[in-house]
């Protein structure tokens, strides 16, 4: 029997501005912290500051250690016409045709703005853009320049700092965010270039090291040297991975079927070590979404022949799929409520589902979960079926008010595993 479709307007909610918090909470690691202790049992309101406290010895955090460009460029044509541009990534070399250093991005407004337009920084003068052809329905290919040279790869976005700055999530409210940035720095203007610059630094994780990401992966934003510095000293380990945050993590679902949804390209990097840790680790504790996709898609078989052999490199599909790495907890953050896309994530055979509007009740021993909607039924030996079920629906229907969310296990490593 075949499973039912999975229609993308059942996770349709709504979603009051009351409950984005457009102002970054400072300190990082004040941020609420709402921990699920599992099926029967109440969740424990904390503070990031807290995680110390969850967390033992022989656990491993993994992050991402993906940074952000300052990749939303406002520029105008030399006519006066205001334009756009979001920076996704480098194309490899010859992608076009025509072998010249170009990027792949987001050019607003596209439909009038003719291939081989060139667009300039008012913030800088020295940076210009060429818009080129389109590479699908979304995508153009552009040429960038700073003083007249090419700019060729991620390593060079910092060149594009005054003229750029770092997207924000859709849902914030700029203006309100650069207000706050303002007055909390105490710089007379809000769009000004010292607070641009705080503001950057505040949606970039404190252990960012790898350029080339065109939004920030939300979860770590609230840790702090503070809290990992406590981790340490506790015996948690702390290792990372590098998966570039783009398109396919901010595109938005259009399709009314799941399995019609385009998924696009991602690229990451698991280092070796990051690999032999997780294999020796009592709990693997995933800090982000990104971060889970990276460690599955390293996890899934053929493995390199050795796990300390070499780092893994390569690229992977945003997909709701399962690896043979088992991932013990989840954190996960958004800037608003943790329910800003209903994902269901079964990381092994007996790793525990998980959704932004879901309770991990349910077990999976199945390598194939779906959260089909919030009356999702989990069964046990089986995949998530769309029945409904009084117990899912008293788990699925309250919406997470916090900004992470972690299901910490209880099970010993034994059961675990």
């Amino acid at each position: 029997m075949s499973r039912p479709r999975l229609r993308m307007d059942e996770f349709g909610y709504e979603l009051p501005a009351s409950a984005i918090a457009h102002v970054p909470t400072e300190p990082r690691d004040a941020a609420r912290l709402l921990v699920d202790r599992g099926p029967g049992k109440a969740p424990e309101h904390r503070r990031i500051s807290d995680l110390g406290a969850l967390l033992e010895a022989g656990d491993l955090l993994v992050v991402n250690e993906t940074r952000v460009m300052p990749a939303r460029l406002p520029l105008r044509k030399r006519t006066g016409g205001t334009a756009e541009v979001l920076l996704l990534e480098p194309l490899a070399a010859g992608a076009t045709g025509d072998g010249e250093a170009l990027w792949a991005a987001l050019v607003r407004p596209s439909r009038r703005i003719a291939d081989g337009t060139v667009l300039v920084s008012e913030r800088d003068p020295n940076v210009e853009v060429v818009v080129g052809s389109r590479l699908d329905r979304q995508r153009r290919a552009v040429r960038v320049l700073v003083g007249g040279t090419p700019l060729v790869d991620a390593s060079q976005a910092r060149l594009l700092e005054r003229a750029g700055e770092a997207p924000l999530p859709p849902y914030i409210d700029v203006d309100t965010a650069r207000s706050a940035v303002a007055q909390r720095i105490g710089a007379d203007v809000p769009d000004g270039d010292a607070t641009r610059a705080a503001l950057a630094d505040r949606y970039q994780t404190v252990y960012a090291r790898a350029d080339g990401s065109s939004a920030a992966p939300t979860a770590g934003l609230h840790l702090t040297e503070r809290v990992l510095d406590a981790l340490r000293s506790k015996g948690v380990g702390v290792a990372t991975v590098d998966l570039t945050v783009g398109l396919a993590t901010f595109a938005p679902v259009t399709a009314e079927h799941a399995d019609e949804h385009e998924m696009h390209i991602e690229h990451y990097r698991v280092p070796a070590e990051t690999l032999a840790a997780c294999a020796g680790a009592e709990r693997v504790v995933a800090v982000g979404t990104t971060t889970v996709r990276a460690l599955e898609a390293a996890g899934r078989p053929p493995r390199p022949a050795s796990s300390g052999s070499r780092a893994v490199t390569t690229m992977t599909t945003r997909a709701l799929t399962t690896g043979a790495l088992t991932i013990g907890t989840l954190t996960t953050g958004v800037t608003l409520t943790c329910a800003a896309r209903p994902i269901c994530s079964c990381s092994a055979a007996r790793s525990s589902w998980w959704s932004t509007r879901c309770s991990p009740t349910f077990t999976c021993r199945d390598r194939r979960c779906c959260c089909s909607s919030m009356r999702s039924s989990g069964r046990a030996g089986g995949t998530c079926t769309r029945r409904r079920s009084r117990r899912a629906t008293a788990s699925c229907r309250s919406a997470m008010p916090c900004c992470w969310v972690a299901a910490v296990s209880n099970e010993p490593p034994e059961r675990r595993r």
